[in-house]
């Protein structure tokens, strides 16, 4: 018998992976979390950040912003606000996205509550930047 974790990650729009797992590190609101086959029932929110699956021949790169995850019984499943999967991530496109929000936030001034708002999504695309590169 495998020591393996049925995995589940699913947002309001679709589900977005399903399989089994050797290994999972997700990204909580206050560090990265790791899951093996008989980790004890646990319950936390998600940070924004990345997720790393570790199948027997790969591993598969996704992005969380937020959420909750669950582990019972050998049972992962992350319910994301929004996630994304490498493959539907485009390290072009967020680059150019990168450079137009930072050249609208050099234009604001350095205490502006927009800036703070762009910083944010700022913050956003490189974690999704990271994992495109990948």
């Amino acid at each position: 018998m495998e020591r393996v974790i049925n995995c589940s990650i699913l947002t309001p729009e679709r589900l977005i992976y399903e399989g089994e797992v050797g290994f999972a590190v997700v990204q909580a609101h206050d560090g990265e979390m790791g899951f093996l086959y008989g980790h004890s029932p646990l319950i936390s929110r998600l940070g924004i950040g990345e997720i790393r699956l570790n199948n027997p021949k790969s591993v598969d790169y996704l992005v969380v912003e937020g959420g909750v995850v669950e582990i019972k019984n050998n049972k992962l499943i992350i319910l994301a606000e929004k996630a994304f999967k490498k493959s539907d991530l485009s390290a072009s496109e967020l680059d150019l996205k990168m450079k137009d929000l930072d050249n609208q936030m050099n234009e604001m001034p350095q205490y502006s509550e927009d800036k703070f708002i762009l910083k944010l999504e700022k913050d956003r695309l490189k974690v999704r930047l990271k994992v495109a590169r990948r």
